[in-house]
């Protein structure tokens, strides 16, 4: 397999907070149905990054950090209510992240080789390049287990019980999942455990079936 790399991050210049807040909703492009969830997704993803960064998380995020995400919404073209309810859940998802034990250890910046957001780009038995972005990964150091964490900020539906919607998430990103940790396995020789973590239940959830031992040298 060819080596990974790390790609450079993109930058793409906000919208003035103005010229969005002075535009009628209807004005905007029609967006795809899951633009919503999307930029929600894209702006916990942003919190949480930033967060990871910290010598010492903080209990509840503030006002600097609230202001920033809030600008990262409106630059996605969010405006008036649909603004303000996006913003209650990128909140509800990092209050909740801060305010449970499992949320603050999988972002403490003290595990050996924490990454946030890692992007990558590695190529297949056929050469055809893909490029992919790990939320989250560290090396625990008590037990050398190098974690693949990736953020959800999915619920269960109303009436669905956790059993059911763990079952169901894992089938969804259970191939996503796999890639990250093929992906490390070229990148270190640590045993791996994968996990996905719900942001906004502040839970993570570990599948023991994906787990790797330490790759020999």
């Amino acid at each position: 397999a060819l080596p990974l790399v790390r790609l450079a991050s993109g930058h793409q210049p906000p919208v003035p907070a103005a010229a969005l807040e002075s535009m009628p909703e209807d004005n905007f492009p029609e967006r795809p149905d899951n633009h919503f969830q999307r930029v929600v997704g894209t702006v916990v993803h942003l919190a949480l990054e930033e967060l990871s960064l910290n010598d010492t998380l903080p209990d509840d995020p503030g006002e600097a950090e609230r202001e920033r995400w809030r600008c990262a919404l409106r630059s996605e073209g969010l405006v008036g209510e649909t603004l303000e309810e996006a913003m209650e859940l990128v909140l509800e998802s990092v209050q909740r992240t801060l305010g449970e034990d499992e949320g603050r250890w999988v972002l403490s910046c003290r595990h050996p080789g924490a990454r946030s957001e890692w992007a990558l780009s590695l190529a297949d038995a056929q050469g055809r390049q893909r490029d992919i972005v790990i939320d989250r990964t560290f090396v625990d150091g008590a037990t050398g287990v190098r974690w693949v964490v990736d953020y959800k900020t999915s619920h269960p539906a109303p009436d669905e019980d956790m059993a059911a919607f763990t079952a169901r998430e894992e089938e969804h990103y259970r191939g996503q999942l796999e890639c990250y940790r093929d992906a490390l396995r070229e990148v270190g020789s640590e045993p791996l455990r994968c996990a996905l973590f719900f942001t906004a239940l502040g839970k993570l959830h570990h599948m023991p079936d994906l787990d790797c031992p330490a790759r020999e040298a």
